[in-house]
């Protein structure tokens, strides 16, 4: 399995969690903030993994950093 494939892997299991962790959220009626700042992890963690993603693939170009970053 290559980097960018293990990457799309990891990606799929943090949206399983996000939608398991979601569930679990809306069977309490949405009152657990445990669950609530888990989602937040999680979503923070899937915005890195497709950052690393798109990075690997290529089609994106520049960070936030205002640079540059195309190498051909």
């Amino acid at each position: 399995m290559n980097e960018q494939e293990q990457l799309m892997d990891n990606l799929l299991n943090v949206d399983l969690e996000i939608i398991d962790v979601v569930r679990e959220l809306q069977q309490g009626n949405w009152e657990s903030d445990s669950h609530k700042k888990q989602v937040g992890d999680l979503l923070q963690i899937r915005d890195e993994m497709v950052q690393k993603l798109m990075a690997a693939t290529g089609t994106n170009t520049q960070c936030d950093c205002g640079h540059d970053h195309h190498h051909e």
